[in-house]
């Protein structure tokens, strides 16, 4: 692997391609699966690139989809450690021309 190559990387594994019925299958080893949060039952969605390299990304809502939207803002919420406040904006008295 050459320095360009290495670059961004912060991983490096193997893994075996195998049969699993009609398709192929990889198995994630435990500990690439905890670098990138990937639990049981994620959906991904899959790409490749014009040098033929695979790229897994976690699925997203679409931004039109309220009911998928919120399950997936309610599963974030759930995830959340007690005790967890949420973001408050906080802004500053007028210094200036500012108009509001």
């Amino acid at each position: 692997m050459n320095k360009e190559q290495k670059k961004g990387l912060i991983y490096m594994t193997t893994a075996t391609v195998r049969k699993w019925g009609n398709s192929l299958a990889i198995r994630l080893p435990v500990e690439v699966t905890k670098l990138v949060n990937f639990e049981e039952g994620i959906e991904l969605d899959i790409f490749v690139s014009e040098n033929k390299e695979i790229v897994l990304r976690p699925t997203f809502p679409a931004a039109d989809d309220q009911e998928a939207l919120r399950a997936h803002f309610l599963a974030l919420r759930a995830k959340c450690k007690s005790g967890m406040r949420n973001h408050e904006e906080v802004f500053a008295k007028p210094m200036g021309d500012e108009i509001f």
